[in-house]
């Protein structure tokens, strides 16, 4: 079955679908944000969704900011601070779970280190300093591992370095430190460009330490149970996952059981949807030039109920 253009189904159609779910948690850049401002329509649609009563949670795989100025840059949609989760939350409660006294290793923003720290762990990072290019220099970068390192975390850097992906490879093979990361993205939504996503960072890791992550954001397993504990039982047959990237956003819902829907304002084009080259069973429902159909399918219900 190709999945429909949702602006295209009758109204009744799409009214029986709005009436499907009770939940929606919804991606964040490239759905809402584009890393610099609003996207269009998005506004008016988180807002119809909440005239709609429906309950909101804004799940993001991007640390990169702090929490305040995140919530100050989508303040226009009225996001509270309980309704985000991010990969920071994450983290802090996986490394709660296993009760975490160790040092962890860092590749990340400082936002996001500042969590952690904040959080009681002890954050260990790199000052930019450059290598000497010689056998020694490399010899000495290879030594210099901290022992009480027992964690690596793998985030987002415009920062990164050789240093930085080689010690994360001494520090798994021999300190045995687990191997977590932050956000799972290949590719980034960026105004109208695609930037280098962290998740080709731990690719690199993983290849080189034959040691598999894991993923403490979207699609990863644990990242369900982080929703489970932080937003509490819900049935996963009326929750509508909204996001842009089919390899984060749809394969997550797909495994959680959500219903999906894929707005073409970030990674996604149109032309992906109508060539269908994935597995079918993460193929949305339906796909949105962008979130405003929500306001538009609001006001016409509303003028049709004032006429009966």
């Amino acid at each position: 079955m190709v999945t429909k253009k949702f602006s295209d189904v009758s109204i009744d159609e799409q009214l029986a679908f709005i009436e499907s779910f009770d939940t929606v948690m919804c991606d964040v850049d490239g759905v809402i944000w584009d890393m610099v401002k609003l996207i269009d329509g998005s506004t008016e649609g988180i807002n119809a969704l909440r005239s709609l009563g429906k309950k909101l949670y804004f799940v993001t795989n991007n640390s990169t900011s702090h929490i305040d100025l995140f919530l100050e840059r989508l303040k226009v949609i009225g996001v509270k601070k309980e309704e985000v989760i991010r990969p920071g939350n994450s983290l802090i409660w996986y490394l709660k779970k296993m009760n975490f006294q160790k040092e962890v290793y860092v590749i990340g923003f400082e936002t996001l280190k500042d969590e952690l720290r904040k959080a009681g762990f002890k954050v260990v990072s790199d000052e930019l300093v450059p290598i000497d290019e010689t056998v020694a220099g490399v010899a000495e970068m290879i030594k210099n591992i901290n022992p009480n390192v027992s964690a690596i975390v793998v985030d987002m850097s415009v920062n990164l370095t050789y240093n930085q992906l080689q010690k994360c490879v001494e520090y798994i093979k021999r300190n045995n430190a687990q191997f977590l990361t932050g956000s799972w993205d290949d590719l980034i939504p960026f105004l109208n460009f695609k930037l280098i996503g962290p998740a080709l960072f731990s690719k690199i890791i993983q290849q080189v330490t034959q040691v598999n992550p894991k993923i403490l954001s979207k699609p990863g397993k644990e990242f369900q149970e982080v929703l489970e504990d932080n937003i509490g039982p819900y049935d996963p047959k009326r929750v509508l996952f909204i996001g842009d990237s089919i390899h984060t956003d749809m394969v997550f819902a797909t495994n959680c059981g959500f219903q999906k829907l894929l707005p073409l304002t970030g990674l996604t084009s149109e032309e992906d949807i109508k060539n269908w080259k994935w597995e079918k069973k993460i193929e949305p429902d339906y796909y949105v030039d962008n979130l405003k159909i929500f306001s538009e399918i609001l006001h016409f219900s509303e003028k049709r109920n004032n006429k009966l």
